[in-house]
C-alpha cells in the first residue's frame, strides 16, 4: 500500500510539466551512448562482418543504432499561397520577342 494519504499536501497532483525531461530516461540514454562510444571498435567489426553477407542488414543495424544516439528530426509541413501579379499570355509571341522581354526583365531585376 502507498505511503501517501488522501489529504497529503506533498503530493504533486499535476505530475511532471509537459516538455520537461525525464531524468531516468536521460540517464539511460547517456549510459547507452557511453556504452556505444566505448564499444566503437567492436561495433565497427560486427557491422563489417554482417555487411560481408548482407549489406542491407548492416545498414539497417546502423540506422537502428543511430536512433538511440542522434535526435530524430521532426517533419515540417509547409503551406504557401502563391499569387502572380500580372498574368501574361505569351503564346502568340515570337521567340525573338520573348528573348527581348527576358533581357529587359533580367536587366531590371537586379536594380
Amino acid at each position: 500500500m502507498s505511503g501517501f494519504k488522501g489529504g497529503d499536501e506533498n503530493i504533486n497532483r499535476e505530475g511532471r510539466p509537459k516538455g520537461s525531461p525525464n531524468k531516468k530516461t536521460q540517464e539511460v540514454r547517456e549510459s547507452f551512448h557511453m556504452f556505444v562510444e566505448e564499444q566503437q571498435d567492436m561495433f565497427k567489426e560486427w557491422i563489417e562482418r554482417v555487411a560481408e553477407k548482407n549489406p542491407a542488414k548492416a545498414i539497417e543495424l546502423v540506422t537502428n543504432l543511430a536512433e538511440y544516439i542522434l535526435p530524430k528530426l521532426s517533419r515540417t509541413e509547409l503551406k504557401a499561397d502563391i499569387e502572380t501579379k500580372d498574368k501574361e499570355d505569351l503564346s502568340g509571341m515570337s521567340l525573338e520577342d520573348l528573348q527581348a522581354i527576358k533581357e529587359i526583365r533580367d536587366k531590371y531585376k537586379d536594380e
